[in-house]
């Protein structure tokens, strides 16, 4: 019998040995081109490393040791994939009960219940995997802990509960209502007490309430009528936490800073978003009320944007509370947005909005996430970094229709305002600096470090332009390259920098 052919895969073959070819195997193990994974089981042919090999045939090597076993407890969420180099099986009668040691993970056995309604059946194995009730059983919470060197079986109560928010956020009551009847039918084969747990949380967000709460942050926000998005907060609060470790900067407002800068910040701040005038055509809109055919709204635009930065009541005004930061910009965006009653001026959105393929915070969940998310800022004490974090709470929220970098630029300045420090601007030429940033910290690149970076930049060139006469800021910035195409400006070399 060959040990491999054209046709064999890097992670080799499964083979039971039987009478007939025992001791071939056996010789083959010995010289290194076959290796015994559990009793009677060899992988033949492998060329990947072993912990690989393991891996990649962890089901053949459950369904010959427990044929007809589920994946079960932590593993009946995760899977085939171990969970911290362990899988969990369950089998009526285990003909192994201890646990099987291969390299890289461990198969630990335990007897429960085989194959329930709802449960799924895996391909080409006599392996299940365990059914959504079945699964928020089996990870309650259990008594006594788990023995010395292992990780504990169940998840526990409060991975549950956020699934039974997750469940409900996707797939909305209907799935909660499925569920709810899966757990009826296999209920008399599961621990009755965690079946109790799961079925009160799951009538809970349907409407049954009882005064116990839940340990999950997330279905206690649900069950409250507040449901947060919790990925955005995990990424907000590791952005906090580098802020926090990050020295403040403090840039103190001068007054050589006053008259043209707010016209400035209002310019690039639409041009930005694809309200784009010439800067001259831009200053004759704002101050001298010329209107250009065919484009009032985007004229508004810029003059709207212009009167809140200008206001020095609306510019420093900052929230101190949740409600307050939802009322703000809700407030900063209906006059933002006046002449565009189509964006539904100074309203949340009602359907989810994109930018590529990137989906920001879900309708239902957006009111949760800024009353949760300004918690979770509201103990920095800096100016900038409070600017940042608003900044990308913000803008992962994306909490209208349309206007969302504007409203999140304005809440970020006030930051910096209320406290006498300089402004953020960012000019043309620096937009795919800005926007990669946000982007990555919301990719979770990283914990914000390059964000934070960019909008330190972006203050002390702000900082170092003379805005105190019209000519000599438009020599200021053009002399770094503030007007430049961003895409251009990328391909000869030329970038952002503090005018000499």
């Amino acid at each position: 019998m060959p040990v491999t052919t054209p046709d064999t895969p890097p992670i080799g073959r499964l083979q039971v040995a039987t009478a007939s070819n025992r001791s071939h195997l056996s010789r083959l193990a010995k010289s290194g081109r076959a290796w015994l994974i559990a009793p009677r089981l060899y992988v033949v042919g492998a060329t990947l490393p072993l912990d690989e090999v393991a891996r990649r045939h962890v089901l053949g090597v459950v369904s010959h040791v427990w044929p007809g076993a589920v994946l079960c407890d932590r593993s009946g969420w995760a899977g085939p994939v171990p969970v911290d180099g362990w899988l969990f099986v369950c089998h009526p009668d285990p003909p192994r009960r201890s646990d099987l040691r291969l390299p890289g993970l461990v198969l630990s056995p335990r007897v429960g219940p085989g194959p329930l309604p709802a449960d799924i059946a895996l391909p080409a194995v006599d392996v299940h995997q365990a059914g959504a009730a079945r699964a928020l059983v089996e990870n309650v919470t259990t008594a006594g802990r788990p023995p010395a060197g292992r990780p504990a079986r169940q998840a526990g109560t409060a991975a549950v509960e956020d699934r039974v928010d997750e469940l409900v956020r996707t797939a909305g009551d209907g799935r909660i209502r499925v569920v709810l009847a899966q757990l009826d039918a296999i209920a008399p084969q599961l621990p009755a007490r965690q079946v109790a747990v799961v079925r009160e949380r799951l009538v809970a967000v349907l409407g049954t309430r009882t005064g116990r709460i839940p340990m999950s942050a997330r279905l206690a926000a649900r069950l409250a009528g507040t449901p947060f998005d919790a990925h955005r907060l995990d990424l907000l609060s590791s952005l906090v936490a580098e802020l926090e470790r990050s020295a403040p900067l403090p840039r103190p407002d001068l007054e050589r800073h006053g008259s043209w800068r707010p016209f400035f910040e209002a310019y690039f701040s639409n041009y930005i978003e694809g309200t784009e005038f010439g800067v001259e055509e831009a200053r004759r809109i704002v101050l001298e009320d010329v209107v250009p055919a065919g484009r009032p709204r985007d004229a508004h635009d810029v003059t709207a944007t212009h009167r809140l930065i200008v206001d020095p009541v609306t510019a420093a005004g900052t929230p101190t509370t949740p409600e307050e930061l939802l009322d703000i910009a809700r407030a900063r965006h209906a006059v933002l947005m006046a002449a565009r009653p189509d964006k539904r001026p100074g309203m949340f959105k009602a359907t989810p909005n994109f930018v590529g393929s990137h989906r920001f915070v879900e309708p239902g969940l957006l009111e949760g996430t800024l009353r949760k998310g300004f918690v979770f800022m509201s103990r920095l004490t800096d100016p900038l970094h409070r600017a940042v974090a608003i900044m990308f709470l913000m803008t992962e929220c994306h909490p209208f229709d349309d206007g969302n970098g504007r409203v999140a630029r304005l809440l970020a300045n006030a930051e910096l305002s209320r406290a006498g420090q300089v402004r953020l601007i960012i000019p043309t030429v620096f937009r795919n600096n800005y926007l990669a940033a946000l982007s990555g910290t919301s990719r979770g690149f990283g914990q914000g470090q390059s964000l934070i970076s960019v909008l330190q930049f972006a203050q002390a060139w702000t900082a170092a332009i003379d805005w105190t006469t019209y000519e000599g800021a438009c020599a200021d910035l053009g002399r770094s390259n503030a007007f430049e195409d961003p895409v251009l400006a990328e391909a000869s070399g030329r970038r952002l920098r503090l005018p000499s």
